[in-house]
């Protein structure tokens, strides 16, 4: 128990670092979005305002937390006492533990979104995606319900179940939305080889799995560390909740000011009969179309460009 408060010390100071980084990530999503109206830019502003105002309100709460553990004279005066404060039900742990859910549901929410976007506004992906969400949180909720009992415990039988398959559907549910995406990317991708010679949505596609492999990896070393028996899996969720802010700032923040070198230029078909589809999926538009297939042309010959990908960011 002795080392529970260094366990939590050592999250806060963690999670202050990544708190920072968003910061800097939030800066620079204002910046691309600020003076965008459409609808999309709309749900992705909410979105950033939203992540880092939890974000900060996690911050905030955690320094209290800290604060109140480590100078308080009622609690430090009891052996082990600040461990046990960093676990007891308190208001601001209870607090905590609601803001990291919202934000998780928001980061999931959000990448749902995408996944409907990127597969032209189809439902049949979607509608799984959702009720495994449903699930994911509602098991969250329990858990975080069942430490305020008086007959439970951060550690407890119940709240460890109900934690674990919290943990493993948000695992599941990550990956196979960011594969969802990834995979519709490389479609994409392969389609505009054939016509161009060149994938010009290989550099997106690696964006978008390396911004989910980041939440994915965050979910699995927590789950690793529960199921093993450290309680460091818990005390974790300060640095996750940062985590889960810094994923979708870093998309719109890398593919926003072009740091994912997606661009390209479409020549004109040295066929007197043939040219390529216009390809514009800009960032800004609800609804994207690719080449399927070359197109005839009796006139004049097209020329198409790729702006950028993500036409949500």
């Amino acid at each position: 128990m002795a080392a529970l408060d260094r366990m939590f010390i050592t999250s806060v100071w963690f999670e202050s670092m990544v708190y920072g980084i968003s910061c800097v990530l939030f800066g620079a999503c204002i910046y691309i979005l600020a003076n965008r109206n459409r609808k999309s830019h709309r749900v992705l502003f909410v979105s950033c305002i939203f992540h880092i105002l939890v974000s900060t309100a996690h911050n905030v709460i955690s320094l209290l937390l800290s604060l109140q553990g480590f100078t308080t004279s009622s609690i430090t005066s009891v052996p082990n006492g600040s461990s046990m404060y960093f676990v007891a039900p308190t208001t601001f742990l209870l607090t905590n533990l609601a803001l990291y859910i919202s934000n998780v549901l928001a980061q999931d929410l959000l990448l749902i979104w995408r996944l409907y976007v990127v597969w032209n506004h189809s439902w049949k992906l979607v509608v799984p995606s959702l009720i495994l969400e449903v699930a994911h949180i509602a098991c969250a909720i329990i858990a975080v319900f069942l430490i305020a009992q008086p007959n439970e415990h951060l550690f407890s039988r119940n709240v460890q179940a109900f934690g674990r398959a919290s943990w493993s559907l948000g695992l599941f549910l990550n990956t196979c939305v960011t594969f969802g995406i990834a995979y519709r990317l490389w479609l994409a991708g392969r389609e505009v080889s054939d016509l161009t010679g060149r994938n010009a949505y290989k550099a997106a596609m690696f964006t978008v799995i390396e911004s989910g492999a980041l939440i994915a990896s965050c979910t699995l070393i927590l789950f690793v560390l529960d199921i093993t028996g450290s309680p460091s899996g818990f005390m974790a969720f300060n640095v996750a909740v940062q985590i889960a802010t810094t994923t979708p700032l870093l998309i719109i923040t890398r593919l926003g000011l072009g740091l994912t070198n997606i661009g390209t230029h479409f020549d004109k078909s040295s066929s007197p009969t043939v040219t390529f589809a216009p390809v514009q999926i800009d960032i800004t538009e609800d609804t994207c179309t690719y080449p399927m297939a070359p197109m005839s042309s009796l006139a004049t010959r097209k020329t198409g460009s790729m702006q950028s990908f993500y036409r949500e960011v």
